[in-house]
């Protein structure tokens, strides 16, 4: 296939969407894309037989209190087979008078549609997106998330487990465990002096 075709399946993967959507995590504007608008996007270029995607793992983390799923998404494009892996999360949904999940089964769905999102990307689809949420908004430079403790910037990363965090997400896990903002090795720290404090309080 000649490099004009190739180049007009990347322009309509990675067009803009009419329609977006914000939320606010981590004190950060974010804008995204639903799954379903992803899966029509996906189909309408590629046909429905020309993508598949399948989650090879998932779990959860009780450290990070989120599921995660690790997914894989096939495309044929052009004469090419094309291959893209990327790990999801969703935050646990719990009840609020008992603190019991609601619906794991729900949160590992939303574990993997959020990996099949992040493949997706990787083929173009909604990446303008990302670009925004590490600039600039309204022509204003987003300020870095800066660890409250050791004052570097912090930085994507992944736990032992596999588990894909993103700056943002980590600031957020941070605020709302321990009230501040840690880098990974100070939330981790943060935990392990937490931990004695709440098994001595359980056996008081």
């Amino acid at each position: 296939m000649s490099e004009e075709p190739l180049a007009e399946t990347y322009a309509r993967l990675s067009a803009p969407f009419e329609v977006t959507f914000t939320d606010i995590r981590g004190g950060v504007e974010l804008t995204y894309v639903s799954g379903e608008q992803v899966v029509r996007r996906l189909n309408e270029v590629l046909g429905v037989g020309g993508w598949s995607f399948r989650v090879l793992g998932h779990d959860i983390n009780p450290e990070a209190d989120e599921a995660w799923a690790l997914g894989e998404l096939v495309a044929e494009i052009g004469d090419k087979t094309v291959v893209r892996q990327q790990f999801g999360s969703q935050k646990l949904k719990r009840s609020r008078s008992t603190g019991v999940p609601m619906d794991i089964g729900f949160d590992l769905k939303g574990a993997a549609t959020d990996a099949m999102k992040k493949c997706a990307s990787l083929l173009g689809v909604g990446l303008y997106l990302s670009r925004k949420e590490g600039g600039s908004k309204a022509g204003a430079d987003v300020e870095p998330l800066v660890c409250e403790t050791c004052r570097q910037q912090l930085k994507d990363t992944r736990s032992k487990d596999g588990t894909a965090w993103s700056a943002e997400q980590l600031a957020d896990m941070g605020k709302r465990k321990h009230g501040r903002v840690l880098c990974f090795s100070h939330y981790r720290a943060a935990n392990e002096t937490r931990r004695p404090r709440a098994m001595a309080t359980a056996s008081a």
